[in-house]
């Protein structure tokens, strides 16, 4: 098995890259890099800490307080566990305006090529899953990987995370709308940017709409071993 090399895994929101990252992780000894917790931890400090989630000059005033960690799957802010605090639905609501900010998307980058190039060096392989990960903060990743599905799909796959989150009170219609509307700001902003046709960038696509979360680690798996990357 080849050591310290990047799989960037990209793809449209709910798609998958959150709940298949760290099982790929876990399976090759890795180190999952879950980028999405970063600005959610911005976030989270914004609003316990009532700066405008609009206002950027306040919001880059703050980066220097905010100290994000990870250690044994759990995400520290400031020495704190939020792991479960940022995926509650304020955050969901809040996160994309925070990440939108230019100098939060490259304070952010720069600390996850750091951490990246960091567990690199030590041998590790990375798992780095996002909506630009291969396009941006890793362009010369070993591996890319754009994992995709119908927008009805993932609008369940949501919904169901969230009511398993304890949110009531949401349709499916509302997050339908929620995700095609996402899709469309992912593929026409001008950061964290979706590449509308991906394998034009180097991304092996896999569509895991009709696959479980096992067929699609075994596609991965699979593309893996073609590469030479893993013993067979």
């Amino acid at each position: 098995m080849k050591k310290g090399f990047i799989i960037a895994i990209d793809g449209p929101a709910a798609a998958g890259k959150g709940t298949i990252a760290p099982v790929l992780a876990s399976r090759l000894k890795g180190y999952h890099l879950y980028t999405g917790s970063m600005y959610r931890c911005v976030t989270l400090y914004c609003l316990e800490n009532n700066i405008s989630i609009t206002n950027e000059k306040e919001i880059v005033a703050a980066l220097p307080k905010i100290k994000i960690n990870f250690k044994d799957n759990r995400i520290l802010l400031n020495g704190v566990d939020v792991t479960q605090r940022i995926r509650q639905r304020d955050i969901d609501v809040a996160v994309s305006s925070v990440s939108n900010h230019i100098p939060v998307r490259q304070a952010m980058i720069k600390q996850q090529q750091e951490i990246g190039e960091e567990k690199m060096h030590q041998g590790k392989i990375v798992i780095v899953e996002g909506r630009d990960i291969a396009t941006k903060v890793f362009p010369t990743a070993e591996v890319k990987i754009y994992l995709t599905a119908k927008p009805e799909i993932r609008a369940r796959r949501r919904l169901k995370q969230l009511q398993e989150r304890g949110v009531k009170n949401i349709t499916y219609e509302e997050i339908l709308h929620e995700t095609i509307e996402r899709d469309s700001q992912d593929t026409q902003g001008k950061l964290g940017k979706l590449m509308p046709h991906p394998e034009k960038y180097g991304y092996h696509i896999i569509d895991d709409t009709i696959e479980s979360e096992d067929q699609t680690l075994q596609d991965i798996l699979t593309f893996l071993k073609g590469k030479h990357l893993l013993n067979d």
